[in-house]
């Protein structure tokens, strides 16, 4: 941990956020106040050339032959880079630079944590006072490519040493000199903030909890038996419940246990005395691991489905909006032919473009079951089941049990917040 950024954001329903600007916090900041810093700092202005991240892994030796004298650098891999493209990735690529010559090596599509194993070499200048600079850069087809990083290395001091290895953090572009006019003039965030280092154990210290875990998920429900997955229900808090059950999730996806663990939990919520009409919709440890469950099984599967009809409601950037009170009326028609929209075209037009949007979605999401995954499709079938065993009375009760987390859980957040769902 070298420092966090706090960015803050103008919100575009339509288009990429906009960066108003951010607070960078370091790590030196932080040991300056061992209780924690708490107060106002102002906002700086976004430089792209000083938003990386991340650490290079590199091989640089001075060689000295019969045929000349020459600088080898191996570009080994490298760590935690930037995310600079809408993938949440970047397609990274190393440039090095030394005495007026270029090298540039191969690009990596789609990773922050690319391999290379390429070797270059350059002829040492006489005197060796140039320097080495290995650059990081993320490749755009379009536009420019996005800067991710440098290391500068001294030739005169490799000479010396003959040959240096081993990861070296990526430094922002400090070449071209810039006054902060606008610090200050951007606003202040007023922040809490605390260093809080945490212990994690090696993972054969973890293995009898989780034998203990899996040893309960195996057995199934038992009754008079006090099950640690209720005890873990009711000793945590709701807003760490969440981070619970996605921990829990990806443990027994981990073990191949996951169906069994959600039945489980399943078997125990409806146990307790409910009502057909709420079932599940409680922020319960059942609720938030089916709800984890659903996104971290179900992640490409939701943008397959849901992915063509949210990009053409972004590309067709259509006006709707069905509040009188809140609808724009503008001038229609061709060069001086223009007329103004009554508020009920406006509405009637929205109407029928969110009609068609909401028609293709729901088409969409009904004939995708046969490329739903094949445990998302099993796991269900067992809460289906298990509601038609507790409520055999209200046939209809088993039905809403499934639609609650398909669509109140899973569909729904991804339709109203989209850009919430590419972050999943």
């Amino acid at each position: 941990f070298h420092s966090v950024s706090i960015y803050v954001m103008d919100e575009d329903a339509l288009s990429r956020d906009d960066v108003i600007g951010k607070v960078c916090i370091t790590r030196d900041m932080l040991a300056e106040h061992p209780k924690g810093y708490s107060g106002w700092v102002s906002l700086s202005e976004v430089d792209p050339d000083e938003e990386v991240q991340g650490e290079i892994h590199l091989r640089v030796e001075a060689l000295g032959s019969q045929g000349g004298r020459r600088l080898r650098c191996t570009v080994l891999e490298a760590r935690d880079l930037a995310r600079k493209d809408r993938n949440g990735a970047s397609d990274p690529f190393v440039r090095l630079r030394y005495n007026g010559k270029a090298q540039e090596s191969t690009v990596v599509k789609k990773s922050c944590y690319p391999r290379w194993n390429e070797t270059f070499e350059f002829e040492l200048a006489e005197p060796a006072g140039e320097k080495l600079c290995v650059e990081v850069w993320d490749w755009d087809l379009v536009g420019s490519n996005d800067f991710l990083g440098k290391v500068v290395f001294s030739v005169q001091g490799l000479e010396a040493a003959g040959q240096e290895e081993g990861w070296f953090r990526l430094r922002p572009d400090k070449s071209k000199p810039r006054e902060d006019e606008r610090r200050g003039s951007l606003g202040s965030l007023q922040l809490q903030v605390r260093l809080r280092d945490e212990t994690v154990l090696p993972s054969h210290c973890y293995q009898p909890l989780v034998q203990l875990l899996c040893q309960e998920v195996k057995s199934g429900r038992q009754d008079g038996q006090v099950h640690l997955v209720t005890l873990l229900d009711e000793t945590t808090t709701a807003e760490c419940r969440q981070e619970v059950a996605v921990n829990l999730v990806k443990l027994f996806l981990g073990q191949g246990l996951v169906k069994e663990f959600l039945d489980l939990l399943f078997e125990l919520e409806l146990a307790k005395p409910c009502e057909p009409n709420t079932l599940f919709r409680s922020n319960s440890l059942a609720s938030k691991s089916m709800e984890s469950f659903l996104k971290v099984t179900g992640l490409p599967y939701l943008h397959a489905v849901l992915g063509p009809t949210i990009t053409r409601v972004f590309e067709e950037r259509k006006y709707v909006e069905l509040d009188p009170g809140k609808v724009e009326i503008k001038d229609v028609g061709c060069s001086g032919l223009h007329r103004v929209q009554t508020e009920g075209e406006v509405i009637e037009q929205g109407r029928q473009h969110l009609q068609s949007y909401l028609g293709e979605l729901l088409d969409a999401i009904v004939k995708s079951a046969p490329a739903c995954p094949p445990v998302i499709r099993a796991t269900f079938r067992q809460l289906f089941r298990r509601v038609g065993e507790r409520f055999p009375q209200h046939q209809h009760t088993k039905f809403v049990a499934v639609t609650s987390f398909l669509c109140l859980r899973f569909f729904s957040p991804a339709i109203m917040t989209p850009k919430l769902s590419r972050r999943w």
